[in-house]
C-alpha cells in the first residue's frame, strides 16, 4: 500500500499587518547548517567555528590571543596535527568555500598552520578528557598520521597506548615520504612530542614479524590498530630498473631523509607527476640538475605551468628544474652494471573516452630523447608492506586491506585499521581515519555511540533568498585574500629549510574576517533590522536572536537578508 506523503501543514497566519504586505503560510526559523568547508574537510575539521571564534574577537571583546589558544583546542577537538595539515593539505575544503561566489576562497590552511605553529609557539598542550584510566591497552601499529591520530583521541579518553614503529623515528610517511622543506622536522618532532605528553608510549625501530608478531599483539593488547601506510614502492619491470641508481620516488625520500642518499651526481632524471616532484626537489638541494619528465597530461608546456601546473610543479619550476612533457620511457641503458642513460618515445594525448578522460599515447615515428644520468627517479604509486601481517584479509582486487564501517579488519575481532592501508589519500584522510576507528575502538569498550552530524550543508545556489541563492552575499564587502609568501626559489634551493612563510598577525586577522560563517549567526543584525512586523528579538550577547512568530506575516524579508543562510522558510 503506498504512504501519501502529508501535506504540510501552514502555520498560523497572523492576522492583518496592514501596508499591503502579502502573506506566507512559511515561517522563518533558525537552523544551523554543516559548512561546505567542515563538510568537504576528510576529517570533519570544525573550520568555521574556530575560524569564527578569532574573527568576532572585537565583538566580544575578547583579546586575540584568548581567541587563538580557544581557537587551537577547537581546531585539535579532530586533528592534532594542525601544523602539519597547513602545510601539506591540499586543502579541499578551500575549494568548496562560498566565499569563491563572491570573490575568492577564504586560506583555510595558511589560518590553520598559523594556528598550529602558535599552539607549538605557546607550549599548548592537549587536555584529557578524563583523568580516569581504562583498564584496557591499545598496540598501534605505525606512528604516521592514521595512527598518531588514532593514539590521540584514545590516549584523550584514558586508555593506554603504545605504538610500534619500524623506522628509527616518529612520523611514518610525515618524516620518511614528505621532504623537510614541505615539513620541517621541528614541526613532527613538536606535534609527536605533544600526543606523547599524554602518555602514548612509541617505540621505534620495532618489526612486524621480525621484532613482534601481531599474535603476540593480539595476546597482550584488547585492541590492535594497525596503521602502516603504503611503503612498498611498485616497480617496474624494465630491463636496467634494478640498477643501484635507479630508485623509485619513496625509496629515494626515504634513503635522503635518512642520510643515506648525500650525492645523486651531477644529472638526475625523474619522471612521474606531481608525487615525483618532491624526490626532483630533493636532488635539486643536493646539488644534482634535474630533469623531469611530467606526463599527467594536465600540462602540455612550459608555458602552461603557471596557469594549469600544481603546487608542486609551480615550485619546482621555479627553482630551475628543467621540463620535458609527454615522454615514455623506453629503455634504460646501462654499463658497468648502472644507469648511465634513459631513451624517451614522444607521447601525445588521447581523445577523450567514454568516461570523457584523455590519455598519452606514443607517436609512432614521433621524436625521441636520449638522456645521460647519474642517477634516474620515477614513481608509479606505491602499496602497503604486509611482512608480518599477511595473513589479514585483503580486498580481493587489491592490495589494500578489507574492514567494515568500524574499521574492524575482516575476520578480525580485535583488530582495527585505517590510513593508507585501507586506500590511498591525503594526510588529512589518514588522521581522519585514525580518529574515526579510535571512536569505533572506544564504542567497543564503552559502549558510547558515535552521534552522526545530521545537519543539511549549507551550499550557496541550493535555495532562493533574495538573490536567488541560499545565503546573501552582498552583504559582504568584496577583500583581498591573503596569501602565504614562500621563500625565494634561488635562495631555499640552497638548504631544506621550510618553503612557506606564515601569514603575519595582520594578515591572519584580515584572512578570518574574510570568512562568511556559512550556516551559522553571527549576530550580524539583517534580519532584526529587515523585519517590520518586531516578530525577531535581540537576545543577550552570544545567544543571537529569537523569532515571536505571533507578529509574523511570513514576508520573508528576514530570510532573504541573511548572509550566512541561518534562517529556514518552514
Amino acid at each position: 500500500m503506498l504512504e501519501l506523503k502529508k501535506p504540510k501543514k501552514p502555520a498560523k497566519i497572523a492576522a492583518s499587518t496592514g501596508g499591503g504586505m502579502s502573506q506566507s503560510p512559511y515561517r522563518p526559523k533558525y537552523v544551523e547548517k554543516r559548512p561546505p568547508c567542515m563538510d568537504t574537510c576528510p576529517n570533519g575539521t570544525k573550520v568555521r567555528d574556530y575560524i569564527q571564534l578569532i574573527a568576532q574577537s572585537e565583538s566580544y571583546d575578547r583579546p586575540v590571543d584568548d581567541s587563538l589558544k580557544q581557537a587551537f583546542y577547537m581546531l585539535t577537538e579532530s586533528n592534532p596535527l594542525p601544523s602539519t595539515t597547513g602545510r601539506v593539505c591540499p586543502h579541499p575544503c578551500e575549494d568548496a568555500c562560498n566565499r569563491k561566489e563572491k570573490d575568492t576562497p577564504v586560506a583555510i590552511n595558511a589560518i590553520e598552520m598559523f594556528v598550529g605553529d602558535y599552539g607549538i609557539k605557546n607550549n599548548l598542550q592537549y587536555k584529557k578528557l578524563t583523568e580516569v584510566k581504562r583498564k584496557e591497552k591499545i598496540a598501534i601499529i605505525g606512528s604516521g598520521p592514521a595512527g598518531l591520530s588514532a593514539a590521540y583521541h584514545l590516549a584523550l579518553r584514558g586508555y593506554g597506548i603504545t605504538i610500534f614503529e619500524k623506522f628509527p623515528e616518529t612520523g611514518g610517511y610525515l618524516r620518511y615520504g614528505i621532504p623537510r622543506f614541505r615539513l620541517p622536522l621541528d614541526i613532527i618532532d613538536a606535534e609527536v612530542q605533544r600526543i606523547k605528553n599524554l602518555g602514548v608510549e612509541i617505540k621505534t625501530g620495532v618489526g612486524i614479524g621480525t621484532d613482534i608478531t601481531l599474535d603476540s599483539l593480539k595476546s597482550e593488547y584488547d585492541a590492535v590498530f594497525i596503521a602502516i601506510g603504503t611503503h612498498e614502492p611498485i616497480k617496474m619491470k624494465m630491463k636496467g630498473a634494478d640498477s643501484p641508481n635507479v630508485y623509485t620516488g619513496i625509496e629515494f625520500l626515504q634513503k635522503a631523509a635518512s642520510g643515506e642518499i648525500k650525492d645523486a651526481g651531477k644529472e638526475v632524471v625523474v619522471i612521474g607527476s606531481d608525487s615525483a616532484m618532491d624526490a626532483g626537489m630533493v636532488a635539486k638541494r643536493l646539488g644534482a640538475n634535474v630533469t623531469f619528465i611530467y606526463n599527467k597530461g594536465t600540462v602540455n608546456d612550459a608555458s602552461e605551468i603557471e596557469e594549469k601546473g600544481s603546487t608542486e610543479v609551480k615550485e619546482g619550476h621555479a627553482e630551475g628544474i628543467k621540463f620535458e612533457f609527454l615522454f615514455a620511457l623506453d629503455e634504460i641503458v646501462t654499463e658497468n652494471g648502472k644507469a648511465v642513460a634513459v631513451k624517451l618515445k614522444k607521447m601525445k594525448l588521447s581523445e577523450k573516452d567514454a568516461s570523457g578522460r584523455v590519455h598519452p599515447i606514443i607517436i609512432e615515428g614521433g621524436q625521441e630523447l636520449n638522456l645521460k644520468l647519474d642517477t634516474l627517479i620515477y614513481s608509479f604509486g606505491q602499496k602497503p608492506d604486509y611482512k608480518g601481517l599477511e595473513n589479514l584479509t585483503k580486498n580481493p582486487n587489491n592490495e589494500f586491506l578489507k574492514v567494515d564501517d568500524n574499521y574492524l579488519v575482516a575476520g578480525e575481532d580485535k583488530v582495527f585499521a585505517g590510513g593508507d592501508i585501507l586506500r590511498f589519500g591525503l594526510v588529512t584522510d589518514a588522521i581522519g581515519m585514525g580518529r574515526y576507528a579510535a571512536y569505533a575502538i572506544h564504542k567497543k569498550f564503552s559502549g558510547e555511540q558515535v552521534i552522526n552530524d545530521e545537519r543539511r550543508v549549507i551550499k550557496y545556489g541550493d535555495a532562493v533568498n533574495r538573490e536567488g541563492k541560499n545565503m546573501y552575499l552582498a552583504y559582504f564587502q568584496p577583500a583581498e585574500r591573503k596569501k602565504r609568501t614562500s621563500r625565494d626559489p634561488k635562495e631555499r634551493v640552497k638548504d631544506f629549510e621550510g618553503i612557506l612563510n606564515d601569514l603575519n598577525f595582520d594578515e591572519l586577522v584580515s584572512e578570518v574576517k574574510r570568512c562568511m560563517s556559512c550556516g551559522l549567526c553571527f549576530d550580524c543584525g539583517s534580519c532584526f533590522e529587515y523585519c517590520s512586523q518586531s516578530a525577531v528579538k535581540k537576545l543577550p550577547k552570544g545567544q543571537h536572536f529569537e523569532f515571536h512568530l505571533e507578529t509574523c506575516n511570513g514576508c520573508k524579508k528576514c530570510a532573504e537578508s541573511c548572509p550566512c543562510g541561518y534562517i529556514d522558510m518552514l
